[in-house]
């Protein structure tokens, strides 16, 4: 069930991966269209996830909503789901942002049950 969610990014134009990561960065599941997912991009994801946590201390334990990190052609949306589990969602810059967050939100509460 948890890979028929993730599936649903996919469709988005631009979506090239949709991942439900643990923070130490171990993929729990994902879904990809031509890309993979190697151990460094795996330890980047990490990294981006625990920097984004201690920079919400910084402001007094802001809760994280999302975290959003732009690349030359690429970008990461990395949302929490539960606890240590965070949905990563990886586009071309020509995709619709809106409509990936949206997804994100709208999907949210499924993705947590079928953890």
């Amino acid at each position: 069930m948890l890979k028929e969610t993730l599936n649903k990014f996919l469709i988005i134009n631009g979506v090239q991966a949709a991942l439900v990561v643990e923070e130490n960065g171990e993929i729990i599941e994902s879904m990809k269209s031509g890309m993979s997912i190697d151990q460094p991009m795996q330890q980047v994801i990490a990294t981006i996830m625990l920097d984004s946590r201690t920079t919400a201390a910084h402001f007094g334990d802001a809760s994280l909503s999302m975290v959003f990190v732009e690349f030359s052609e690429n970008f990461l949306i990395l949302g929490p789901l539960i606890e240590e589990f965070f949905l990563v969602i990886i586009a071309r810059n020509t995709a619709n942002i809106g409509q990936i967050t949206y997804e994100m939100k709208k999907n949210q509460d499924s993705i947590v049950q079928d953890l």
